[in-house]
């Protein structure tokens, strides 16, 4: 059985009121005001299923729903239309809420908006201490979800002193120590330079291979995509184009049409076969290109 399985869900958000900011009374519309538009899906039909254990990457530009998706997948936000199973339950029965989010953790795009202790093995402590852990079992939790982040030299430091990246390793601790069957990475390495997305993102690359954790990257970054089981890309609030990173990468046209770029290395491919050398389109790593290359 499938970990997640959308089906033909849609999302619609609210439309907020015109109210007075200081009454809170809603304004009275002018009388020749146009008539409000209808509103649109900010997803539209998606249908989609990730089995347990893989990497997944979702890619969209700016407004194409992808982070709207993520926010279905521990129960943040509930399908206007249409059906999502997480790990078997439906995320409309609000009673198994609690149950989704333990299974389901997630990692937001600003590290500071989601840490709140003041020292790091206290931030990463903060949920288990709130199921009302036992304080024993919550400082092995801790202790070892730190080392398996690479952060346990850091466990008395106050977050403030942290990079960018390790802020966001400690809140993959945070979410280790509830140990879930999925992370999702709402463009967690948005905000971080260079250094910092490859701090995260082999973080989570290894506890998906060791640890057999779901992990869900929401991206625009296509070279964090390059080591994805499956990609899925949106576009418009739909799901555009679904694959391998190799079946994906190799449709430059259809990357473009979703206001994507290719990684940096197939677009080095492109502009070699653009110069007449032959080499395939499904290249998509420097071992692979420098192979190609040589066979010339």
């Amino acid at each position: 059985m499938s970990f997640i399985k959308a089906e033909k869900i849609k999302y619609r958000y609210p439309v907020m009121e015109d109210v007075d900011a200081f009454s809170g009374e809603e304004k009275e519309k002018d009388k020749q005001q146009e008539e409000p538009k209808p509103e649109e899906d900010a997803i539209k039909d998606i249908s989609l299923e990730i089995q347990a254990g893989q990497f997944i990457c979702i890619l969209g530009m700016n407004g194409s729903g992808k982070s709207t998706f993520a926010k279905h997948l521990n129960a943040l936000l509930l399908p206007t239309e249409g059906t999502l199973w997480v790990d078997g339950i439906d995320t409309n029965e609000d009673e198994q809420v609690w149950d989704i989010r333990k299974s389901v953790g997630m990692v937001f795009q600003n590290p500071d908006n989601q840490i709140i202790g003041s020292v790091v093995d206290e931030d990463v402590a903060f949920g288990l201490e709130n199921l009302g852990i036992p304080s024993e079992q919550i400082q092995e939790s801790v202790s070892r979800s730190l080392e398996e982040v690479g952060m346990k030299d850091f466990a008395k430091y106050s977050p403030n002193k942290l990079s960018g990246g390790q802020k966001q390793r400690v809140a993959v601790a945070g979410i280790l120590a509830m140990e879930p069957k999925c992370i999702v990475l709402d463009e967690s390495t948005a905000m971080l330079d260079p250094r910092g997305r490859d701090e995260v993102m082999d973080t989570v690359l290894r506890l998906n291979k060791e640890k057999g954790i779901t992990v869900i990257a929401i991206t625009h970054y296509m070279e964090e995509a390059l080591d994805a089981d499956y990609i899925f890309v949106m576009k418009k609030g739909e799901l555009f184009m679904q694959g391998t990173p190799k079946e994906i990468f190799s449709q430059d046209e259809k990357i473009e049409e979703a206001g994507l770029t290719l990684p940096q290395l197939c677009q080095l491919a492109k502009a070699l076969r653009e110069k007449g050398m032959n080499i395939p389109k499904d290249v998509i790593t420097a071992d692979e290109l420098r192979e190609a290359i040589k066979n010339q």
